[in-house]
């Protein structure tokens, strides 16, 4: 039996930091035909799924991943971090002759980031999940490359065996809003980063009907807006936080860090303002350092973080 199993995409991240990348309000670049030095480097598992499983092991959760690799040597990098969590990988899903998906992350002086995604042919399907073997109290959904109709089947699956269900989609789901919408309902928390808010609702943020539009979609929402904080919606209240005062080296994995944190507060019984909490204070130990994983905390630094 599982406190919590994460399901979604798992990748090799390669980080790349370079003081020559130049930065403005919209764009990371580098001079045509340069050579530059790299600053920084790093190689790791990535990915919603692993991220997140690594949160909810370091909170002394016990924890699996459901994801698609490859049998490539970068499958080995993914493995290995995962053993090192003690994060179960006995649902770890490798497809022979398929490439492991990889990132590149380029990454700013001032921690803003661009990544460029290598994703290979296949997606997780159904046949690729154990059902008769997921024994967990929660699921932690992140982008299933737009799989709707597995979606419904998990939700259906959670809720015949009392399973609550966090999710946070990506892009090819929101693609799919209509379809998507009608699903979000039977969910126990669903994440979002304001972009995506604005493009699930087809409203902007600054309208009068934003905020009423994303509670009506799911018991608890979180909407999260990079450096100006986070708000987490129910259908009868509100709660907003700013972020925490930090110096960001790199702000990959800051939305994984929050939702995974928000929903181990919750299995451990926390109230919404301290799930706010922790997941605003582990989101800002994450962009204090390099790569998604280094600065994610552990449960006994987490647990003594209050709302305010």
């Amino acid at each position: 039996m599982f406190d919590i199993i994460s399901i979604g995409a798992a990748t090799a991240d390669i980080f790349l930091k370079s003081d020559n990348l130049s930065q403005s309000t919209r764009f990371i670049s580098l001079k045509r035909s340069s050579k530059n030095e790299i600053s920084q480097s790093l190689i790791c598992s990535g990915g919603g799924a692993t991220n997140s499983a690594t949160t909810f092991a370091r909170f002394g959760l016990k924890t699996a991943v459901v994801s698609l690799i490859g049998t490539d040597p970068l499958s080995e990098y993914i493995k290995k971090d995962l053993k090192d969590e003690k994060i179960s990988t006995q649902f770890l899903v490798q497809k022979k002759k398929e490439d492991t998906d990889f990132s590149i992350v380029l990454v700013a002086a001032d921690g803003t980031r661009s990544i460029l995604t290598n994703r290979g042919s296949t997606r997780l399907e159904s046949r690729d999940i154990p059902f008769s073997k997921i024994k967990a109290k929660w699921l932690y959904l992140t982008s299933l490359e737009g799989n709707l109709p597995l979606f419904e089947e998990i939700l259906g699956f959670a809720k015949e065996n009392d399973i609550k269900v966090s999710f946070n989609p990506g892009h090819r789901e929101l693609s799919q809003r209509r379809e998507l919408i009608p699903l979000l309902k039977h969910l126990d928390f669903l994440l979002l980063n304001r972009y995506e808010a604005e493009v699930l609702v087809d409203t902007k943020h600054k309208s009068s009907d934003f905020w009423d539009k994303l509670k009506k979609l799911a018991p608890i929402v979180a909407v999260t807006n990079g450096r100006r904080g986070a708000k987490i919606l129910t259908p009868s209240d509100s709660y907003f936080s700013p972020i925490i005062n930090t110096t960001p080296l790199d702000e990959t994995g800051a939305g994984d860090a929050f939702g995974s944190a928000f929903v181990s507060a919750l299995f451990y019984d926390r109230s919404l303002s301290d799930a706010l909490s922790w997941g605003i204070n582990n989101s800002a130990s994450v962009v204090s350092a390099f790569g998604a994983k280094a600065g994610i905390l552990t449960f006994n630094k987490i647990k003594n973080f209050y709302a305010s």
